[in-house]
This record gives structure tokens, C-alpha cells and sequence, in this order.
């Protein structure tokens, strides 16, 4: 059995204390190595550049410890009980890694706990001590208790370290809520100052777990739930865990009590994340590629599932929002419109497939620069468009019998139950023994080609129409009608500002493009006359598409004066509208209207 004690041992500075008590085997010279990266976020993060001070003892002697590589320790033989000791760096503000100050601590144990070879598969005991100036904090986490009172300090246990990585810890001074979902005991935890209006996000959360619990027949694999939030001024991300999830808002993004009635963009958002993490406890922590069955957390791990494991995540997320009557039907349509405009802004869509983009995750899609959008196609929301596909075209070939959810019910039963791992082709010969409805050929060619998915077409089915128009700028193309649009298109993505207009993203074969500008540069005049936040729509609407301008701009401190020939706008703006009511009642829930 190994034994850690973690203790927030200097606020201050940032650091945690860990303390590691393992038995070797006879004649064993142990390896600590901690993981590279961590399940759910697939780039290489170099957790160990944080640990410092790492030394190790047996019986109160020194025992010599030397670096293997980056991530790894050996220690000297010895057959006593060996005392390891370090320190670890924690400010990272994210839901990744480990952060501590005065105000409150969160980790992953992938980010504190050293893995001894040879020993991951042992029972694992954890003790988290809190120094006497911080014994008021609290402590949530979903690792199981041996010790101390709920929501304290204490003793926990993992049977083996990839449970033990599994249980992120939240401390401080908590705001913690309870609520009951799908007969499980949820609880919505906070860290952080807020202005939370904690009945109302807890009543508006406890339908998204209501919802899914029911989606998947109530097989829930979990006892109890946890929504560890960290409450920033600006900040966003999660991360799913076993029973919990690692979640990152902004303090705008929470509904506060007698301020904001509806469901307004920012608490939809925040919706909608921890509706994609909770379903994430179904679909990769108990349903996952057979490719991730171990973990192999020192390099990369490669797979070309992410696509139906982000994606049909992704087109659940804001979906069950609308079924479970928290949005409408008309934002719903909006927020499909804007994964539409997302996909198809740029030519990434047409250069990328979403297996190669799941499988470059590790280089592509996590490390995307000014030129993703040329480039890489988002496996999560491709994936989403492909789930979409997926769930009408299973409702047009059952006649309405089968959707997508009630499929995702019983492929979890047959292979994330047990977790037993799925191939690149097991959800479409699943669905062909289970149902008799053949959809391997459209899974081939919408995950391993670049054809495009005949979304508009299969929407049409459902009442649903499509209509591209233009956008209001380059910058502002989504799901929603534009209210004066642009008669002509830089072809670039910018932030405007009193200095001109700073380039972000500059697309191929478009205006900007054509003109040589690249991003980062900033325009500072269009025909003689400067360009700023203020004068930019006004300088724009003199133009029409095919006139001549002369552009200044600058690259670094060097003036370019480029000339660029002015494009019509491109119809980046996907709008979707219920034209037949009875038809889409087959597929969304037209009758519900979101509370107050």
C-alpha cells in the first residue's frame, strides 16, 4: 500500500508539501515517475518541471536519488520502508494541473502524487493536513473517505493510482450546495469569490443530471456528484473526473439572485459546460477507446475516437438544455448555427479530417496558432455536426422509434459498463446487429474524409430550415442574423482598436491573404486615411466588392504598403428556423418554454 500526505504548506509561495511512505520489494530500486500529461486534455504538460526538493530516506538515512529523464527518480536499493519528501509548484489557475494561494487550493493528483513502478496497481491511502492557519478551509473532493468529518480534512483511499489521479481536491473557504439528481446526492461547490444565486443554479442543474440520468436509463456510475468550481474574474474550462468535475468560470457567467431572470449567454454557457462534463460521465470515463485501456500517462496516447467521444458529447451538451427546458428552441437552432459557422470558417474543414484531427490532438488541435482555422478541423465540433447527423438519420431510418440517446443508453451498457473499450468501428456494428440500420459507410466518410456532412439536407427533414447570409464583419460570423452587414470582406479575423486594426487570423485565398498581409499585423490606413475602432465601418462601407485600395499597415516596425482588392463577404452566418412545426416536434421539444 503507498501512503501520501499533502499539505498547503506555503500559500504564499505557491507550494504544496507531499509526502510519499512506500515498502519496496526485495532488492528494488524504485522509480518515481509523475505523469506527463493528464485523461480528458490531450497535450504534454510537464507536471514534474513543479516538483522541487525531491529527497528520500530509510530508517532516518539519506537514500540517493537520481533523475532519469524528465518526469523520473531512481532511488537506491534499500529493504526498508523508504520516506520520499518534496515540494511542488502549484500556480497553474486552470482545471489541469495545481494551484494554491491564501484564498484557496486545488490540485490533481497527476499534478502531487508520484506513480512508483511496479506499485500502481497497490491500494492507495491519502491524508490531506491542513496547517493551523488554514484549518477553517474546507475540503471537497469525490475520493473516498476513511477519516474526518464531510467536507474536512482527513484520510481518503483509491484502489490503485489511476483512481488516485482520478479525484481532483477543491479547498478553501467552500461555498458548498446539495442537491439530489437521479436519486444521487449532487453537490455544487465553489471556491472564490461570487455573487452565485446558489438555489437557482442548483434547481437549473439538478434538471441537466435529471435529464441525462434518464437518458441513460438510469445506469448511473457514480454514488455521488461533485461541480468543483473555481470562481475567477475571467476564466473558463473543465475537466471530467470519475464522480466530479474540474470547472474554471467566470464570475459573470453565474446567475446572481434578483439580477438576471432568463438564461442569458453567459449562465447559458456555464450551463452548457458542466452539462458536457456530467455527460462525460458516461461517454470517456466508463465508455472509452480501447486505445486508452491503460493509460499510458509518460508520452502521448493515440486515438482516432475523439471525434465520437468529444463530439457526441458536444451535440449532447447544449441539446439536453433545450429537452430538459432551460432553452428554447429558437436559441437552441442559434447555437447549432453558430457550431456550423465555426466549422466551416476557413478551410481547415476541407484540408483536415476529424480521425486525423483526434489523433493529432497532442500537436494540432491543442496547440493551434493564427493559422488553426487554415488548417485543423475541431474533432469536437465536426464531431458535434456528425453526432447531429447520426441521431437524424437513426429517427428517419426507424421511423422515430430510435434516437441517438437511446442508442448512447445501450452501447454504454454493452461497453462502458464493464469498460471494455471500444475500435474505430464498434458504435457502427453495434448499431447494425442492434438496430439493423447501416450507418458504418457515412461513419467512414464523415470521420476519414473531408465530404462534406449533408446536415442542411437531413435538418430539411425535420422542418428545420437553413439559411446562410453574411455576417456583420469578419469577426462577428455565428448563428445569428446580422444586423447591418459589411458590403465588403477583409478576410480576416481583428481586433480593432484606437492603433489600427491588429490582424488575428488572416484566412486563405481571401482578401487579406490575397494582399499579403499575415496576422499579427496591424492596419493602420486604408487609402491614406487611418483605421481605428471608431472610423473602421465607416471606412468599409465606402468600398464595394472589386475596388482597388491601397493598405498601410505594420509587421513588427516595419510599414508595408500592400494593395488589396476588396471581396464580397462570404455567408459565415448559418441561421436555422423552424419552417414545419409538426416535423420538428419529431426532434426538439417545441412545446417547452425555459422558466424564469
Amino acid at each position: 500500500m503507498l501512503h501520501y500526505e499533502i499539505t498547503p504548506l506555503d500559500p504564499n509561495g505557491h507550494q504544496f508539501a507531499v509526502s510519499l511512505r512506500v515498502t519496496p520489494k526485495r532488492h528494488e530500486a524504485l522509480e518515481l515517475k509523475l505523469p506527463a500529461w493528464i485523461p480528458g486534455s490531450y497535450m504534454i504538460r510537464d507536471f514534474a518541471r513543479n516538483i522541487l526538493d525531491l529527497r528520500a530516506e530509510a530508517n532516518g538515512q539519506r537514500i540517493p536519488v537520481t533523475a532519469i529523464d524528465k518526469q523520473t527518480w531512481r532511488l537506491a536499493p534499500t529493504e526498508s520502508t523508504v520516506l520520499i519528501q518534496y515540494q511542488v509548484y502549484a500556480f497553474d489557475l486552470s482545471v489541469r494541473s495545481a494551484y494554491l494561494d491564501q484564498f484557496f487550493g486545488f490540485f490533481n493528483n497527476s499534478s502531487l502524487c508520484l506513480a512508483v513502478d511496479g506499485h500502481t496497481d497497490e491500494t492507495v491511502e491519502l491524508s490531506l493536513q491542513l496547517p493551523a492557519e488554514l484549518k477553517h478551509w474546507r475540503v471537497a473532493t469525490g475520493m473516498p473517505r476513511r477519516s474526518g468529518d464531510n467536507f474536512g480534512a482527513g484520510g481518503f483511499y483509491a484502489e490503485n493510482y489511476e483512481a488516485l489521479i482520478d479525484y481532483p481536491f477543491l479547498l478553501g473557504e467552500l461555498g458548498i450546495h446539495e442537491f439530489i439528481a437521479g436519486g444521487k446526492k449532487h453537490a455544487f461547490v465553489t471556491a472564490g469569490r461570487n455573487f452565485a444565486d446558489y438555489e437557482r443554479i442548483c434547481s437549473d442543474l439538478a434538471r441537466i443530471c435529471e435529464h441525462q440520468v434518464n437518458l441513460f436509463e438510469k445506469q448511473v456510475p457514480f454514488d455521488n456528484y461533485l461541480f468543483l468550481t473555481m470562481v475567477v474574474g475571467k476564466g473558463f474550462g473543465g475537466l471530467e473526473h470519475r464522480n466530479s468535475t474540474a470547472l474554471l468560470c467566470s464570475r459573470k457567467d453565474l446567475v446572481s439572485k434578483g439580477v438576471r431572470q432568463n438564461i442569458d449567454t453567459d449562465y447559458r454557457t456555464f450551463l452548457s459546460l458542466c452539462s458536457h462534463e456530467y455527460f462525460h460521465s458516461w461517454n470517456i470515463k466508463t465508455l472509452k477507446p480501447r486505445d486508452f485501456i491503460p493509460y499510458q500517462l509518460n508520452a502521448e496516447q493515440y486515438t482516432r475516437q475523439l471525434w465520437f467521444y468529444e463530439g457526441i458529447t458536444s451535440y449532447f451538451d447544449d441539446y439536453v438544455l433545450q429537452q430538459a427546458g432551460l432553452i428554447d428552441a429558437a436559441t437552441y437552432l442559434n447555437l447549432l448555427g453558430d457550431t456550423l459557422a465555426r466549422v466551416h470558417r476557413g478551410v481547415g474543414v476541407d484540408r483536415h479530417t476529424v480521425g486525423d484531427s483526434s489523433l493529432q490532438a497532442w500537436n494540432r488541435f491543442y496547440k493551434q496558432d493564427e493559422n488553426a482555422p487554415n488548417a485543423v478541423v475541431s474533432y469536437y465540433a465536426k464531431g458535434a455536426l456528425i453526432a447531429l447527423c447520426l441521431d437524424l438519420m437513426l429517427r428517419i431510418e426507424t421511423n422515430g422509434e430510435v434516437t441517438l440517446g437511446q442508442v448512447m443508453a445501450k452501447f454504454w451498457r454493452h461497453f462502458g459498463a464493464d469498460q471494455k473499450g471500444t475500435t474505430d468501428t464498434s458504435f457502427a456494428e453495434f448499431v447494425t446487429t442492434e438496430y439493423n440500420v447501416h450507418l458504418g459507410a457515412f461513419i467512414e466518410r464523415a470521420v476519414e474524409s473531408t465530404e462534406a456532412l449533408p446536415v442542411q439536407q437531413l435538418l430539411k427533414e425535420f422542418g428545420i430550415e437553413v439559411q446562410r447570409r453574411p455576417p456583420q464583419d469578419d469577426t462577428g460570423f455565428g448563428g445569428k442574423p446580422a444586423a447591418a452587414p459589411l458590403p465588403v470582406a477583409l478576410g480576416a479575423k481583428f481586433k480593432a482598436s484606437s492603433a489600427g486594426l491588429e490582424l488575428q487570423v488572416v484566412f486563405a485565398e481571401e482578401a487579406a491573404h490575397d494582399a499579403g498581409l499575415s496576422a499579427q499585423d496591424r492596419i493602420i490606413a486604408i487609402d491614406h486615411l487611418q483605421v481605428t475602432d471608431g472610423t473602421m465601418r465607416e471606412v468599409f462601407e465606402r468600398y464595394q466588392p472589386g475596388d482597388v485600395v491601397t493598405v498601410h499597415a505594420f509587421r513588427r516596425d516595419e510599414l508595408l504598403t500592400l494593395e488589396l482588392i476588396w471581396q464580397a463577404p462570404k455567408l459565415n452566418n448559418y441561421i436555422l428556423s423552424v419552417a414545419d412545426r409538426e416535423r420538428a416536434q419529431g426532434w426538439l421539444a417545441l412545446d417547452s418554454k425555459p422558466e424564469a
